[in-house]
């Protein structure tokens, strides 16, 4: 695999674990969220709070 391929797969899975964070990319274009993460900028910036995640005891 190559390193832009490695930086896809990187930054598809932080998408995904913010998402199920509660966080929304829906109204974010794909290539704000890449040009965000190849600057190392927080990707939650963003994003939309969906909700806040609870945890049950």
């Amino acid at each position: 695999m190559d390193a832009d391929m490695d930086l896809e797969i990187e930054m598809v899975a932080l998408v995904h674990k913010l998402e199920e964070a509660g966080y929304c990319f829906a109204e974010v274009s794909d290539e704000d969220i890449r040009s965000a993460f190849l600057n190392n900028q927080d990707l939650r910036d963003l994003a939309v709070i969906r909700f806040a995640r609870t945890t049950a005891n």
